[in-house]
């Protein structure tokens, strides 16, 4: 968590007294029992250790799997350079495949392969026009996402 740092050890770690009873847990499963064990091992501190082993088994369980797949296709779409070319291009507005490939100088079967990958992670939609498909960015918050990952530093 960002808004909560961990609290700093002010003192040595000293064993830590077994209670006759044990206060609430964060949760039923054992391994989370373990993690509060650990970072009680660790911490020096029972009631730090419960606090933060509370505030993680909350965060978890708030984590989606099924948005975290749909999340995963996204940045999985967009870690391939055709592909990040192609959403550079449609960012200027729509294209179909023929003008796509005089800009990449890549052949039919690759840009409409790219385009189908972009698509299927919802970052592209199609529109027919006759017998022509124009594509174009799905939403703008596509055009900000490529954007910021340009605006991170790699150290």
């Amino acid at each position: 968590m960002l808004d909560k740092e961990l609290p700093m050890i002010q003192r040595k770690r000293l064993p830590l007294p077994q209670p006759e009873e044990e206060k609430e847990s964060c949760c039923d499963n054992s391994a989370c029992c373990d993690a509060e064990k650990t970072l009680a091992r660790l911490y020096g501190d029972r009631s730090i250790a419960r606090e933060r082993c509370l505030q993680v088994c909350t965060q978890v369980k708030k984590i989606d799997e099924d948005e975290l797949t749909a999340e995963m296709k996204v940045f999985r779409a967009l870690a391939e350079l055709t592909r990040l070319k192609i959403l550079k291009l449609l960012a200027g507005g729509e294209l179909c495949i023929g003008e796509l490939m005089l800009a990449l100088k890549r052949p039919q079967s690759s840009i409409s392969h790219n385009l189908s990958i972009l698509e299927d992670a919802g970052l592209v939609k199609e529109r027919k026009e006759g017998k022509w498909c124009r594509y174009r960015i799905s939403d703008e918050a596509v055009i900000d996402m490529v954007s910021l990952a340009g605006r991170l530093k790699i150290k």
